[in-house]
């Protein structure tokens, strides 16, 4: 015959009231939560899916976060190159202004002194710092100021080419900088293939034009000079190989001039040995382009050799700006391209976290209509363990002798 102690029958009800306590608890916990998944034993392949989904969308929330922050930098990047070609073309006007109009020598200073105020604010454009302090065209070395002058007034670059890319997605890395170096020094001068100049020591008044390339097969990008044997008379000499190219020209103001596949023309009245240069062109930083156009209106005389070089400086200060304010376009073109990227990336990262969201309420996320049916379930269970509890809490033998 089985005996069964009273103490056993405590231990049985106290057991199973504890255990609809807590399955009891467990529902109420998950219905505030809103979460089926409490712990690990709960649904182990769901919960180590849980985990991966949401480690996904925490990557995802960095991408966000990384093109907000990279947003925010190419959006005050594009501003700033936007202000620093306005300053190019006023400049360009000041210029034109200069070079058509009958000014004496207090005019052409006060151009000059224009540009140079224009010159301060293109100092202050390039040294731009962001919200968080950091200066916007240093490269990599943020914390550095980018543009320093020397005793020359002439810019010195102190940052870096380094170039930060952000990771907006998976599979995209966006540029969010460009160093200075690029932006403000990147131009060519000249016409962009080749740079004119007349030599100091000219007495006549000639001046050369800035020129164009006629046939890109042909030309080769050699140094040359322009001499005049006399005031009617020049020679083409290739300066880079030493030989010569043409000889004996008869001299035509404004006659074209065409060699190696590109022309230029002479004008004015140049003296015999008068020499004017091509060279390739090479990169020229803004600052020297503006510094050099104060400096040909500060200096600029009434013979008409200063003349010459007035008109001289003015024509390739007029063609450097041009070239300058083509590549701030090109700049800009490709700072536009990366917010546009970033803008459709948004999008993208948007539609794949709220899937994610979709996915992680599909794993772990609670069926309140099936988990009120259980709250019932369990609280009826409950309630009968702690009926069945008090009754044999009352059951002894003393109980059944009376």
């Amino acid at each position: 015959m089985l005996r069964i102690a009273t103490s056993q029958l405590y231990q049985q009800g106290a057991k199973a009231m504890n255990g609809g306590q807590m399955a009891l608890a467990k529902v109420q916990q998950q219905m505030a939560t809103g979460q089926r998944i409490l712990a690990n034993s709960d649904d182990p392949v769901g919960s180590a899916r849980l985990l991966s989904l949401k480690d996904e969308l925490g990557r995802y929330d960095q991408y966000q976060r990384n093109i907000d922050v990279a947003s925010g930098r190419m959006s005050l990047e594009e501003s700033t190159l936007g202000d620093a070609g306005e300053l190019l073309q006023r400049t360009r006007e000041l210029t034109i202004q200069a070079n058509n109009a009958p000014l004496n020598a207090n005019d052409r200073r006060a151009i000059a002194q224009k540009i140079r105020q224009i010159h301060s604010q293109m100092f202050s454009l390039a040294n731009t710092k962001d919200g968080d302090g950091e200066y916007l065209f240093s490269g990599f070395q943020s914390r550095s100021q980018p543009f320093v002058l020397d005793a020359n007034n002439q810019a010195i670059y102190q940052g870096d080419q380094g170039q930060r890319l952000v990771k907006a997605g998976p599979t995209l890395d966006v540029p969010a900088s460009d160093s200075g170096d690029e932006v403000f020094r990147g131009a060519l001068n000249g016409n962009g293939s080749f740079r004119v100049a007349a030599t100091a020591t000219n007495t006549g008044n000639g001046s050369v034009a800035v020129g164009s390339v006629t046939d890109p097969a042909a030309f080769v990008g050699h140094s040359y000079s322009i001499a005049f044997t006399s005031a009617t008379t020049f020679d083409v000499t290739d300066t880079t190989t030493g030989t010569a190219v043409l000889s004996n020209q008869n001299y035509k103001d404004e006659g074209s001039i065409q060699f190696a596949g590109l022309q230029t023309a002479v004008s004015g009245n140049p003296a015999a040995g008068d020499t004017f240069t091509i060279q390739p062109a090479t990169r020229q930083d803004f600052f020297k382009t503006l510094d050099d156009l104060a400096t040909a209106l500060e200096t600029s005389g009434n013979t008409p050799a200063r003349g010459a070089q007035l008109n001289q400086a003015l024509a390739n200060g007029l063609a450097a700006l041009d070239q300058g304010l083509e590549h701030l376009t090109g700049v800009r073109a490709k700072v536009g391209s990366r917010l546009k990227a970033l803008e459709e990336q948004t999008t993208v990262n948007g539609d794949f976290t709220t899937h994610l969201q979709q996915t992680i309420n599909d794993v772990g996320g609670l069926d309140y209509a099936e988990a009120a049916t259980r709250l019932s379930k369990e609280t009826f269970t409950l309630q009968v363990a702690q009926q069945s509890f008090v009754r044999i809490q009352n059951l002894s033998l003393f109980n059944y002798m009376r």
